[in-house]
């Protein structure tokens, strides 16, 4: 029995996350709430407050 290719597993998972993430857009609309499309740029970080970094992956160990 041979196994499929990798790529054609990437493609259906692919599609099966679009058809999830298309099912939760509709049901979100559905129950009233809005999609607000924000201008390219646009940031809610405040710009007196400084940055935040974020660090992702396993911590230092001191």
């Amino acid at each position: 029995m041979s196994r499929p290719k990798k790529k054609a597993d990437a493609r259906v998972s692919t599609q099966d996350m679009r058809k999830s993430i298309e099912a939760d857009v509709k049901a979100y609309l559905k129950s009233g709430k809005k999609i607000e499309q924000v201008p390219t740029g646009f940031t809610n970080q405040d710009p007196l407050g400084g940055r935040r970094h974020i660090v992702l992956g396993p911590s230092k160990k001191r």
